[in-house]
């Protein structure tokens, strides 16, 4: 096939995904139904391209495979800003928020745990569900992985487009055209591609020493909050005496916190690049929780203690708390280096899900679930750099039609819950396919692992109606957006099974040794 011909297919494909992710959730269908009646008809095989093409395999030391996982929460954007979300309900009580979410991201972090022990791949949790549950599951948590990757990449990229020009004006009184929303938006998602594209050890080498200034960075000027108001240091935040309502506000403020913790997995679909993949994921997965839930229980300790427990509710009320509590408590030169790696923070993010997303839609491509041009691998850097730039451009479009249709806010607001309402469907489908797997595998599958995912994933069908406990016009979008992608993924799923290879008991000795 000819390069032009190769580039036509690409753009009209591209196109058609684009409609699905930005229209109305009729639309939406329609857009999503033509692209994959069109993927259909794509040739099985493209000029230079093989199935023999292959990531490179073994390469990524245990540092690389965990800061993949750490950045995809990117922890000081979250604890700058994102926190004011559950500190809207848990108040002054933020800290025991923060202590019982990372409780229950430990013990789904051991259930990856459990899975990547079995089953390693560039798929991540499609790669899970499909070995657990078969095609058409597999085939509708890979479609519904996608909707995740491509709205919380135009969530983060929108964290720099809509929210920095508004610190900027509140915190400095730097005033910027209203239309560098946009030229953001693609900088911020362009950064992410270029770095990705680099090569998957280049990517994460930038993540592992931006990620961990990021952190040292918040957990000094934590440190100094919690030094300079040495009277009102107290064990009574880890109580409910400060939430709203007692225990419920907790109980909500723990719904959105976990949502912070979000990207503790985000090295599953390193399956292939890790070095000795089943056991270096799953160990990166538990100490990726261990870091991040330490991290943040700190951070929301610090921030309450210096703004003060019984004032938390203004904390939740302020564009970025932690940026403000930086210049008021410690001087404006903090409040800068905090602004620089919130920034940094927010890019870092762009980079790792980009590496999450490509392997993904790599995975699906080998698998007859996408085309198969979406499998090309970079000949020289070994990036799957056509999944990659797809995606990227996808959520650069859903980001900006958001943002024309509803205003940047509320773009904000729409990307983000669509984005945490696909993520929670993958994350329960994913921790039900650990019985599932040790059923194909013929091994012994015991109470703990049959309880131990139930119990989560009911936790986090609690996480999942958390988000509707404020329902507003993009929210009420979000949730019909979800809803119809959904149901044409159900759709979709049993319509091509017939096309998409089967993973058998065989497989599970041989993916990825």
């Amino acid at each position: 096939m000819h390069v032009f011909s190769l580039c036509h297919e690409s753009l009209y494909y591209a196109w058609l995904i684009l409609s699905a992710c930005t229209g109305t959730p009729t639309t939406s269908v329609f857009s999503a139904s033509m692209a994959f009646i069109y993927m259909g008809k794509l040739p099985v095989e493209l000029e230079g391209t093989t199935m023999t093409e292959q990531l490179r395999k073994g390469v990524l030391n245990f540092r690389q495979t965990l800061f993949q996982g750490i950045a995809a929460s990117a922890p000081a954007g979250a604890a700058v800003a994102t926190m004011t979300g559950s500190a809207a309900y848990a108040l002054g009580a933020l800290p025991l928020a923060a202590l019982v979410a990372f409780a229950i991201v430990a013990l789904n972090g051991y259930i990856i745990k459990r899975i990547s022990a079995h089953v390693a791949g560039a798929g991540g949790y499609y790669d899970y569900i499909k070995m657990g549950f078969g095609k058409i599951p597999g085939t509708f948590s890979g479609w519904m992985y996608i909707l995740y990757q491509v709205t919380a990449m135009s969530f983060i990229s929108l964290s720099i487009a809509v929210f920095v020009p508004a610190l900027l004006s509140q915190i400095y009184s730097i005033n910027i055209p209203s239309y560098s929303w946009f030229p953001l938006l693609v900088a911020s998602a362009a950064f992410g591609y270029f770095v990705s594209f680099g090569g998957i050890r280049g990517s994460l080498r930038y993540a592992m020493i931006m990620g961990s200034l990021e952190i040292i960075v918040v957990v000094f000027i934590g440190a100094f909050l919690v030094l300079q108001h040495p009277s009102a240091n107290t064990v009574s935040v880890f109580t409910a005496k400060y939430a709203s309502g007692g225990f419920s506000g907790v109980a909500i403020g723990v719904l959105f916190m976990y949502t912070a913790f979000s990207g503790f997995g985000g090295m599953t679909p390193l399956g292939e690049e890790a070095k000795d993949a089943r056991k270096m994921v799953g160990n990166a997965v538990m100490v990726s929780t261990v870091v991040l839930g330490l991290f943040f229980v700190f951070a929301a300790y610090a921030f309450t203690i210096g703004w003060g427990p019984l004032n938390m509710g203004t904390y939740a009320a302020n564009l970025v708390p932690g940026i403000t509590l930086s210049d008021t408590n410690i001087g404006l030169w903090a409040a800068i280096l905090i602004t620089i790696f919130y920034i940094n923070s927010i890019l870092t993010d762009n980079v790792v899900f980009t590496n999450s997303v490509s392997r993904i839609t790599l995975a699906m491509s080998r698998d007859g679930v996408l085309p198969l041009f979406l499998s090309r691998i970079h000949a020289t850097r070994k990036t799957p750099h056509l999944a990659a730039a797809i995606m990227v451009t996808a959520s650069v479009a859903v980001g900006a039609v958001s943002v024309v249709e509803m205003g940047g806010f509320n773009a904000f607001i729409f990307t983000g819950t669509v984005a945490t309402l696909s993520a929670l469907l993958v994350h329960m489908m994913a921790n039900m396919s650990l019985p599932a797997i040790l059923h194909k595998k013929g091994s012994k599958i015991g109470w703990l692992n049959v309880v131990l995912p139930v119990a989560v994933s009911l936790i986090l069908v609690l996480v999942f109606y958390g988000t509707f406990i404020s329902i507003s016009a993009p929210v009420i979008t979000a949730s019909e957006l979800f809803a119809g992608w959904a149901v044409f993924g159900i759709v979709y799923s049993i319509w091509r099974s017939p096309k998409v290879k089967s993973f058998t008991k065989e497989d599970l000795n041989t993916v990825v040794d």
